[in-house]
């Protein structure tokens, strides 16, 4: 008598199946993470210059608002470097008493801490322009997000008073 075979079902994966299926997951995990991390790069880009593009016309709001310093008088002007090691306080309150050349003076010094500050590797310059129209600033704010990997950044602002 012949005996019949019975075949048992195959049950479960094979050793191959489960490599290959663990090499698919973390090439995708690989994936998301690099996107993530790009992303995370990208948006920390755009808030330092969002926040340089704020502190350049908050500069330029404060040059137009002295207008006896930055019309009539010498102008703001600024180059690199010079970043006070704490923020400026002295034309503050009700017993502070400015001229526009000490307000001036003023708000470069809180203009320069909080670009220390706020930016990685932070200052700017002001460059006044005289025109027949008027007084051309420029404000270029500088800022290194690289590490040092790469130039410094640079946000230009110009406004006319």
């Amino acid at each position: 008598m012949i005996r019949k075979k019975h075949s048992i079902p195959a049950l479960g994966f094979t050793l191959i199946e489960v490599m290959i299926a663990v090499l698919i997951l973390a090439v995708g995990l690989f994936g998301v993470s690099s996107l993530t991390s790009r992303s995370i790069s990208y948006n920390q880009n755009a808030y330092f210059t969002s926040v340089a593009n704020a502190l350049a016309y908050d500069m330029l709001d404060r040059i137009k608002a002295n207008t006896a310093h930055s019309v009539d008088g010498p102008g703001y002007a600024v180059s690199l470097g010079s970043i006070p090691s704490s923020y400026p306080t002295n034309c503050e309150g009700a017993s502070a008493d400015c001229d526009p050349r000490t307000m001036a003076t003023y708000d470069i010094n809180q203009w320069k801490f909080m670009l220390s500050e706020q930016l990685p590797d932070g200052d700017g310059t002001i460059v006044v322009t005289n025109r027949p129209e008027g007084r051309l600033y420029t404000i270029t704010i500088f800022y290194d997000d690289s590490k040092r990997v790469r130039a410094r950044r640079q946000i230009v602002v110009e406004g006319g008073v």
